[in-house]
């Protein structure tokens, strides 16, 4: 049995399972729906991409699985009530979102939503599962519904839809304001797009907010290149400074993916 065989076992044995941690009273392990077993075995331990078919080159669209059960072990440490998600996919970040949702609803009664946004018509694995009840998905771009949720008020963000810088600030000075002060920002890519990279820079660098920044594993193919990463910031406060756009970002994407990422670049650069 292969390296990945053996952590896949081990992870649908978890993700089964039933009985509770007798050190921790009420939290059963965690479950996940069998579409999404499904679609963690085609994960690729090496390159970090799903091969949908055999034969089949590997894709990017969905979160590495180490990112998605980070992801849902996060939320299950943080405890939010309401989430809201850009950029969904298949949806395979969403469930392991709306799965530490239901799993906490199931300990303390209390009702939980994730709001994901993303225009794509697409199959999504939480479809006919008992997830459903926990998500909402919104078919339209950020840009078109933003300001529907002005007033709202959120435990965490979780932004990852097309990169560019120009969105990604655009989502981060529309939604930024609706997380709740000690929220949570959850970015990824922010090592791969230099636009996203470029975003941070500012978040890391604003005083109403801790932020770190860890390598993924994924290094795609032919030729590997740099990691996607994944950025947390933590917001301590409400107001000023607020983050604005930087004109001299407009239109950055993902830069030279070969070389060393912006973000890093400049986190070098501080210590030079």
């Amino acid at each position: 049995m292969t390296l990945l065989a053996k952590v896949l076992a081990r992870v649908r044995n978890l993700a089964s399972g039933t009985h509770r941690s007798p050190t921790a009273p009420g939290f059963a392990q965690a479950r996940f729906p069998q579409a999404v077993l499904d679609h963690e075995s085609k994960y690729g331990f090496s390159h970090g991409g799903y091969v949908l078919s055999p034969g089949a080159e590997p894709v990017y669209g969905s979160v590495e699985v180490e990112v998605g059960r980070v992801w849902y072990s996060l939320m299950m440490m943080l405890r939010p009530q309401r989430v809201l998600e850009t950029g969904t996919h298949f949806g395979y970040s969403t469930c392991c979102i709306a799965a530490a949702l239901r799993d906490l609803s199931a300990v303390d009664g209390k009702p939980r939503e994730l709001v994901t946004i993303d225009p794509a018509p697409m199959p999504h694995l939480w479809e006919g599962t008992d997830l459903a009840p926990f998500i909402r998905w919104v078919p339209k771009l950020s840009f078109d519904v933003a300001k529907d949720y002005a007033g709202e008020r959120f435990d965490a963000l979780v932004l990852d839809s097309d990169h560019s810088y120009d969105t990604i600030m655009f989502e981060l000075m529309a939604f930024e304001p609706t997380l709740r002060e000690g929220g949570t920002l959850l970015l990824h890519d922010t090592l791969y797009f230099d636009g996203v990279g470029a975003a941070v820079r500012q978040l890391r660098e604003n005083p109403r907010f801790d932020c770190v920044t860890l390598p993924t594993p994924r290094v795609h193919h032919n030729p590997p290149r740099r990691c996607p990463g994944i950025t947390i910031a933590h917001k301590h406060k409400d107001g000023e400074p607020r983050l604005r756009y930087e004109e001299q970002y407009r239109g950055w994407n993902d830069g030279q993916t070969l070389t060393e990422p912006y973000l890093w670049k400049r986190t070098r650069e501080r210590f030079a």
